[in-house]
């Protein structure tokens, strides 16, 4: 069905994807403020206009994506848990789903100028529910994989996904909210401004965003040090001052916004001139997070410019996009107001795909490492943070896999009345031992 879609991944597309992407969601999520700040009036037909546009960007992106994926894991020689096929099937579905849900709201905007608020309720419902599916096992088989092989830089990137995880649920609680406490089911066009200021919240959404806050600047800075810890090595090789530049200003970018937090930097200058302080203060801060994104990808998308194997390198590819998707878009500002068209929605519609990504990217990356012993072992050879991340993620991988083949050999052998008892740490003692014992021979046959 998806056959005129199939294409190859390489890094000039995946920048494409993340830019067009990153962008769509910049003004998704700006546009609403923009437009009350600055008193700039635009027609309801040129606002439905850009909201189509953004739909058609949605769609053919999250398309052309899950297809890919798709086609790199069945073409993929080496063999994948069949769990992944229920991944593409769930993210599948979500996306068809989201597609005809904001597809009958748009029809609803053209033919009768109102929405329901209803679809709103589906769309945000199974678009934080879906990214849960895909958020909790990637956390879950990232711990395991932390748990077999000590990796500092994994711990990091454990906490910080989890961190993003609780975002999620915390982002689905404060919309539930918003949407509930709506005084209408029928969203209908007035000014935008208007949407605006007739937005109120309660001590409960409040105490919900704060914490939304709180968390995201904490996953936010998790990352940025593991992201800091990869990146390290090109301290020289860039010099240190523009290593520090590509560093140090996408997080003071993405902290800024959060000043009243601490001190209300740009209260004298909002007393005296408002409008404009807060028209430019919109334009300048609307990348925070997608910046932030972007850094975070260039690990994975500095690896894949290294690797060889053609699997492995689109499986960073495909994770690079993931990670700009996600930290771009986990957000508890856009749908707020409600207006018509929905702006926000877009936004909101692309958290399941970014996950789903991120989590078929790094997983893919390990089984493929895993299997392949050529690999690791060029990855031995390599200084590289990112290619010693990768190495130790599929060499976990491995063990795992050597665990449960041997657990299928005890169980057969039992139904063979061959008994003899192994618990799963002796089963991995086992492994350990003859994953030394083989790296002492491929030390051996190098020596000589």
């Amino acid at each position: 069905m998806f056959g005129y879609f199939t294409f190859d991944l390489n890094k000039k597309i995946s920048f494409i994807f993340i830019l067009i992407i990153a962008s769509i969601i910049i003004i998704d999520s700006t546009i609403v403020e923009f437009y009350s700040f600055s008193g700039i009036r635009t027609s309801s037909v040129v606002n439905v206009v850009i909201f189509i546009a953004f739909f058609i960007v949605f769609t053919f992106s999250s398309i052309l994506l899950v297809t890919c994926v798709k086609t790199i894991t069945t073409k993929t020689t080496y063999k994948l848990p069949k769990n992944l096929r229920k991944f593409n099937y769930i993210i599948f579905a979500t996306i068809m789903i989201t597609i005809v849900l904001i597809s009958v709201a748009i029809f609803q905007i053209i033919a009768f100028n109102k929405y329901h608020i209803m679809l709103l309720h589906i769309v945000t419902y199974i678009s934080h529910v879906s990214a849960l599916v895909f958020a909790i096992p990637l956390v879950f088989i990232l711990a395991k994989w932390f748990k077999s092989r000590r990796n500092y830089i994994m711990l990091l990137y454990i906490i910080s996904f989890s961190l993003v995880t609780a975002n999620i649920v915390v982002s689905f609680t404060y919309y539930e909210q918003i949407l509930l406490r709506s005084f209408t089911i029928e969203i209908k066009s007035y000014r935008v401004s208007t949407y605006v200021m007739s937005f109120l919240t309660v001590p409960a959404e409040e105490s919900l965003a704060a914490v939304y806050n709180v968390i995201f600047i904490l996953s936010f800075l998790v990352i940025w040090i593991a992201t800091m810890a990869l990146l390290n090595q090109y301290k020289y090789r860039l010099g240190k001052t523009r290593y520090y530049a590509l560093t140090i200003i996408p997080l003071i970018y993405f902290l800024f916004p959060f000043h009243s937090y601490f001190a209300n930097i740009l209260s004298p200058f909002v007393l005296n001139s408002p409008i404009s302080v807060s028209v430019i203060y919109t334009i300048l801060f609307s990348a925070t997070k997608q910046v932030g994104a972007f850094l975070f990808s260039l690990s994975f998308l500095i690896a894949s410019t290294v690797i060889p194997k053609d699997s492995v390198r689109k499986s960073l590819l495909i994770s690079c996009i993931g990670m700009t998707i996600l930290f771009s878009c986990v957000e508890i500002r856009p749908l707020n107001y409600k207006v018509l068209p929905p702006f926000g929605l877009i936004t909101e519609a692309f958290i399941p795909l970014g996950t789903f990504l991120l989590l078929v990217g790094i997983f893919t990356s390990a089984v493929n490492v895993s299997q392949d012993g050529e690999l690791r072992r060029d990855f031995r050879k390599s200084a590289m943070a990112q290619l010693n991340l990768l190495r130790t993620i599929g060499i976990a991988q491995m063990e795992k896999e050597l665990v449960q083949n041997f657990k299928l050999a005890e169980k057969r052998s039992t139904d063979l009345e061959i008994t003899q008892d192994y618990s799963e740490e002796n089963v991995k003692q086992i492994v350990h031992e003859v994953l030394q014992e083989l790296k002492q021979k491929d030390f051996g046959k190098r020596k000589t």
